[in-house]
């Protein structure tokens, strides 16, 4: 009997030897799954991912709204030419900056003009107010100066006498447009025009103002 039983308690431990995890080259510990990201720097990425879709999307709503909006469309006109006339003031002494800088305003400004005169002004011909059409009318002669300064300016440099006054005052009737047009006419636009007409000025306007950037269209 104690033969049996000592055979009974040698298996015993030859079958708890078999089931001690071997060692490995790592000092014996079995591996684990440290090595695993953490499961909260999986949902950060995926939350990451989530805002950065919904800013995309945000986006572009944003442009798509602003490419049916005549309004927004001259009003980002205006605030690209205000940028340009603040880079003309920083630009110090560099005549060849400054020169470069007031030939990219005059050409935002005849193709921001001949956007206005031909489309979105001549959409009041049709409504029965006339405090809008009296604006109108306004912008048409405030371009006639703003074109003579920038034909008058073409043939300048920094370094001529005038220059430097023509800049100004091509600012200063710009500011005053831009102000009459954003305070007046286009809330009027806003309020006189429906959505569909709306859409359809903001079309025709960006079809215009493409091939004039192109060079595709005359003065």
């Amino acid at each position: 009997m104690e033969q049996e039983d000592t055979a009974h308690e040698n298996n015993e431990s030859l079958e708890k030897a078999h089931q001690r995890p071997r060692a490995g080259k790592s000092g014996g510990r079995p591996k684990t799954s440290e090595s695993r990201a953490p499961e909260g720097q999986g949902l950060i990425s995926k939350l990451v991912e989530v805002v950065k879709g919904r800013s995309s999307d945000t986006e572009k709503e944003a442009q798509k709204a602003r490419q049916e909006d005549p309004v927004r469309m001259l009003k980002q006109d205006h605030r690209k030419v205000e940028a340009l006339f603040e880079q003309y003031e920083k630009a110090g002494d560099g005549e060849a900056t400054r020169k470069d800088i007031v030939d990219q305003i005059s050409r935002e400004l005849e193709i921001h003009a001949q956007v206005e005169e031909r489309i979105f002004y001549q959409a009041f011909k049709s409504v029965s107010s006339e405090d809008p059409k009296k604006v109108v009318r306004e912008s048409f002669e405030e371009h006639k100066i703003v074109k003579t300064l920038i034909a008058e300016l073409a043939p300048l440099q920094p370094g001529d006498e005038q220059f430097e006054a023509k800049v100004t005052v091509l600012k200063e009737s710009v500011e005053h447009h831009v102000e009459e047009e954003e305070d007046e006419l286009f809330p009027a636009a806003e309020k006189l025009f429906g959505d569909d007409q709306m859409r359809d000025l903001a079309a025709r306007m960006r079809e215009m103002k493409t091939k004039l950037s192109d060079g595709r269209a005359g003065g």
